[in-house]
């Protein structure tokens, strides 16, 4: 073994132990940030008889082009403080199901497993299903599929362009998504937040209004949200069976209460204002900081500490010249 070999060997035993550091500066980032992570108090609100939850009916995980696992989603979920959600992956349920055994277990918000029904013609919100509903076949064959499971149907993002699709179950739904966080972001006539408000308040029988955030990524998860008025005890059959009574109000981007007109009256008589999201990733604490800092310098190190092979070349340069050859 030449002394070239030597030092090579103790280089790259050095930086093996830097990368195993920089990934225990990773593990111990996400560790101190789950410990700090803010977990907003959810308070039993009533109006009118009923509970008030405050819900989010769209979003999206890695199962298909959302950013977060379904675990992750639920911890998302209840730091933006939101009572009850829906898991709606495009074209399955399985995401949904995962996210409420999650939930269930680690005492998170209400999951109600969902889909996103999705076709080239429509997008339907599925709420409350146990079984994915095939998106082949006829819009009327789906949304009996989702009846027929106890869920209820809901129109998503209803701008021009999928209304045509939506047109003959348009009496059938139980919702329709109003509130979009197109409302705040979209310039676009082809996503216009007054398509939606105008479908809603032109379907007959009037839906249930919902506000929902269609979350993929970033921070806008519960952006837009749900009073719903549910019966106690709350929980995914009473968020469902509130959905299909018609028992929801939106605050729609110009501050105005839209939905069930008794509920609408009791909030105005005894006004509710929705929990403030936390939409900020600072540190909650100096120790959170520090650790905030240790995890990206844990990050960095993983990405630039690693060993590089030599080239060939290289390898078989490191004989001794001045060794003879073997014969």
């Amino acid at each position: 073994m030449t002394a070239r070999s030597v030092r090579d060997g103790r280089r790259t035993a050095s930086i093996s132990r830097a990368w195993l550091a920089a990934c225990a500066l990773v593990v111990l980032g996400l560790v101190g940030g789950a410990a700090f992570d803010p977990r907003p108090e959810r308070p039993v609100v009533r109006r009118a008889g009923y509970r008030v939850l405050e819900a989010d009916f769209h979003m999206h995980t890695t199962y298909s082009d959302g950013t977060l696992s379904p675990l992750s989603l639920v911890r998302q979920a209840e730091r933006r403080g939101l009572d009850a959600v829906s898991v709606t992956e495009h074209n399955t349920v399985l995401a949904g199901r995962l996210a409420r055994a999650w939930s269930e277990a680690t005492g998170g918000p209400i999951v109600i497993p969902g889909e996103e029904v999705t076709t080239g013609a429509y997008h339907l919100i599925a709420v409350g299903l146990e079984r994915t509903v095939s998106p082949d076949q006829p819009i009327e064959r789906v949304v009996a599929d989702i009846h027929a499971q106890g869920g209820v149907a809901i129109g998503a993002h209803p701008v021009k362009r999928f209304q045509p699709g939506l047109a003959p179950v348009r009496a059938e739904l139980d919702g329709v998504e109003l509130m979009h966080p197109i409302a705040f972001m979209s310039r676009s006539p082809e996503w216009s937040w007054l398509d939606l408000l105008a479908y809603y308040e032109e379907t007959t029988p009037r839906p249930a209004a919902i506000g929902s955030s269609d979350y993929h990524f970033a921070s806008v998860l519960g952006l837009c949200r749900t009073l719903v008025f549910v019966r106690e005890p709350a929980s995914a059959d009473a968020v469902v069976e509130a959905i299909r009574a018609r028992r929801t109000v939106v605050l729609d981007r110009d501050g105005r209460l839209l939905g069930h007109p008794e509920l609408v009256g009791a909030l105005e008589r005894e006004p509710y204002t929705p929990r403030t999201s936390d939409y900020a990733y600072r540190g909650e604490n100096t120790a959170d900081r520090v650790l905030r800092l240790l995890g990206l310098a844990g990050v960095a190190g993983v990405a630039f500490l690693r060993v590089r092979p030599r080239p060939r070349g290289e390898a078989e340069g490191d004989r001794d010249p001045v060794s003879p050859s073997p014969s």
